[in-house]
């Protein structure tokens, strides 16, 4: 018999149980809620996956039985079951608790972005179980009970995407334990813990999202919400911003040791001159094609924003923190005062934001509507922009902006890194307040004279010669060393480019042209 026509039991398998979870959901007569937790993407995860992935303790059909994590804390979730239920007096866990979640799950599959294949009675233990030490921790943080070291390791991993519980699951057990005081469950129960591990400022306890999906939700409206309560009188008119520094006051003091030796310089020629003489025609062809990859970066390089200690000390721009009950949507630029909310940093913060970031992503990306906004993700990329070494957090730190136990070059590497990948770009129909801001700073600081400098005597050079030597290139064949002298020009520009960047410093990072016989 031909081995194609015998059917395969998995496939049997398979439309059995599809059959049985399609049935179910048929008979769903609850509003099927939206998809809020989503699997992230590994565009989003690739430099980092260990920020979106628990490593102590994993929650949800997605992670509850990954291996790592369900060996350190399985045991703890269990201990925490007849704990909680002694002390709400529950005598039976199945017929109390565990058949009432059962009867949810189907209504529960639909907040998951991808098929669940786990079966109902399986799923109910999960969210039982997860749902009753989640909701016995978030009591712990809301009685203001002091915070082990155990628990606050367990945050960065409760914020993750991929680790969320659905708020109708906590409500479901919350109505079992408290049958008579279930009306008065809302999403507050989620405040105490977000206050406690939000890097940024949350909004009023009367504005915070009344109606959300889960607890990263109820963070990332919480944290974008931020605003005045109207009515609110008028805030006080910020001081005036000082008159900009005159021309002369924007050009670093050059001591004549310093300045640009030109005597030096052209000596250098007539010595990378002899140099090359020396190298092979192999060698040359590699630095010529070294060299036309460079050039390009030097001419076309830009960055979003200027670093935090660029913008102050080259065009007067002075940074202040903004009232507490002012977001990120009231990031402001008025004169050459800089308005940015506060933002603490500890060890866990770089995990919880990494997740707002990707669920906003997730959420735009899952949305037909124009209502959102990848707020959080532009605050990040201007942050991101704003600090590139320990100076910019120095400064930051300075002016109350940045809190905190993470130290400065922690925080360096954490915006570097996170500038690296974990942000999408995101296409709007229309550019966002941020980036009109942004835009005006970037416009005050590029109308620096020594901006205007460096363009004309650095970056368009550095364009003719990309031209030209690619033109040369093209019709030279194998008569290397009339490259070789023009390499060695080149050589030279970058020279000179590196001696104004030791004095004026530079907008880019300096390039280093690599000869491989320079030291013979």
């Amino acid at each position: 018999m031909d081995p194609s026509l015998i059917s395969d039991p998995r496939e049997a398998k398979w439309v059995a149980e599809t059959s049985q979870l399609l049935d179910r959901q048929l008979k769903i007569e609850a509003e099927i809620p939206p998809v809020s937790i989503f699997q992230v993407p590994e565009t989003i995860t690739s430099k980092k996956p260990e920020a979106y992935k628990p490593q102590q303790i994993g929650f949800g059909p997605y992670h509850h039985f990954q291996p790592g994590p369900y060996s350190k804390m399985q045991h703890q979730k269990l201990l925490s079951l007849p704990r909680v239920l002694k002390h709400h007096k529950i005598p039976d866990f199945r017929q109390v608790l565990l058949h009432k979640v059962e009867k949810l799950v189907p209504v529960i599959r639909a907040c998951y972005e991808t098929f669940l294949r786990d079966d109902d009675v399986t799923m109910a233990w999960v969210f039982a179980i997860d749902g009753l030490f989640l909701l016995d921790l978030f009591r712990t943080y809301d009685r203001g009970h002091p915070i082990n070291k155990r628990l606050l390791l367990l945050s960065q991993d409760i914020m993750m995407v991929e680790n969320q519980i659905p708020f109708m699951v906590l409500k479901e057990i919350n109505q079992a334990l408290h049958s008579s005081s279930s009306d008065n469950f809302s999403p507050s129960i989620f405040r105490s813990f977000c206050e406690i591990n939000s890097p940024l400022e949350l909004c009023s306890r009367l504005q915070a999202p009344s109606s959300v999906q889960h607890l990263l939700h109820y963070m990332y409206f919480s944290i974008i919400n931020n605003r005045p309560r109207p009515p609110a009188p008028s805030p006080p008119s910020p001081s005036p911003s000082p008159s900009p520094p005159s021309t002369q006051d924007n050009l670093p003091v050059v001591p004549i040791q310093q300045s640009l030796d030109i005597v030096s310089i052209v000596e250098t020629v007539i010595d990378l001159s002899n140099l090359i003489e020396k190298v092979p025609d192999k060698e040359i062809v590699q630095l010529y094609e070294q060299t036309i990859t460079s050039l390009p970066e030097l001419s076309t390089t830009k960055t979003t924003i200027p670093s935090a200690s660029k913008l102050a000390a080259r065009a007067g721009f002075r940074f202040q923190d903004l009232p507490q009950d002012e977001g990120i949507q009231h990031i402001n630029v008025i004169g050459r005062n800089f308005y940015l909310p506060r933002i603490t940093l500890n060890r866990d913060s770089e995990v919880i934001l990494r997740n707002l970031v990707a669920y906003e992503t997730l959420i735009m990306l899952d949305s037909d509507s124009d209502d959102y906004h990848p707020l959080i993700t532009e605050y990040m990329g201007l942050m991101c922009g704003l600090i590139v070494n320990v100076e910019d957090v120095k400064l930051l730190k300075k002016e109350n902006i940045i809190k905190g136990d993470l130290g400065e070059d922690e925080i360096v590497k954490m915006f570097v890194e996170m500038s690296g990948g974990c942000m999408l770009s995101l296409k709007t129909k229309e550019k966002s307040k941020l980036q009109e801001k942004i835009d005006e700073v970037n416009k005050v600081y590029e109308s620096r004279p020594m901006m205007k400098v460096e363009y004309f005597l650095l970056e368009k050079p550095a364009n003719w010669m990309r031209v030209g030597l690619t033109r040369i290139g093209s019709f030279v064949g194998g008569t290397w060393k009339i490259l070789a002298f023009m390499v060695s020009i080149v050589t030279v520009f970058m020279l000179t480019y590196q001696a104004y960047c030791d004095v004026y410093g530079c907008e880019k990072n300096n390039l280093k042209l690599m000869l491989p016989y320079a030291s013979s």
